[in-house]
């Protein structure tokens, strides 16, 4: 059996180069009915294009419309539909960051990574799973570059299967074992999922069925 070795911490990577001064970022979210309607509530999911199933009715909400509806066991096909829209689009901005409707997690924390991400090597980061002949990111939170995004784009002609995991069939698209091109960014704890506690904020959110 292939093990892969751990993918690299991104706050203990030097810094190999300077950056532009502000490196853009595209944000976005596969959103449905079971999403809280007050995403906005949030400012970093209020900043994310929304990919919607064709029925979802907080229409108010979706910023792109997509062919059709998805059960939960076709994400996979939902975010190869997203990334669809996307590649048919001239790829401008600099970083791309996937992020769940249940992520709880400040806009400064994501702009303070994607700084120090752009210092380094790293082309992937997020919580780098290696459970699988490629490496993966798994799907509260990831971030790539355009450069990885032009690979998905030019690969998905090429799937002729996918994962129930929309997030391991990202990693599929990619299908890479490059230590050098991911790297992990979870510690220090700079994002959480469904739950978030502090002396004067409690977060939770519920487990709801698709209706």
């Amino acid at each position: 059996m292939h093990v892969l070795s751990r993918a690299r911490e991104l706050n203990s990577l030097e810094s190999t180069h300077i950056p532009r001064s502000n490196p853009t970022t595209t944000v976005y979210m596969l959103y449905s009915d079971i999403s809280s309607p007050l995403h906005d509530l949030f400012t970093l999911h209020k900043r994310a294009t929304k990919y919607c199933d064709a029925d979802t009715k907080v229409a108010r909400v979706c910023d792109v419309r997509l062919p059709r509806s998805y059960t939960y066991n076709e994400l996979s096909l939902k975010l190869l539909d997203s990334l669809d829209i996307m590649c048919r689009e001239p790829l401008k901005t600099d970083y791309y960051v996937k992020i769940d409707d249940d992520l709880i997690m400040s806009e400064s924390m994501l702009d303070r990574m994607i700084r120090k991400m752009a210092t380094t090597d790293c082309q992937v980061a997020g919580s780098i799973a290696l459970d699988y002949a490629f490496y993966w990111p798994e799907g509260k939170i990831y971030i790539f570059t355009r450069s990885i995004l032009e690979t998905a784009c030019k690969n998905m002609p090429h799937i002729t299967d996918v994962y129930p995991s929309e997030d391991i069939t990202f990693g599929l698209l990619l299908n890479s074992t490059d230590t050098g091109m991911f790297c992990d960014n979870m510690w220090p704890r700079n994002h959480w999922h469904k739950h978030y506690s502090d002396s004067r904020v409690e977060i939770n959110y519920t487990r709801r069925r698709r209706q």
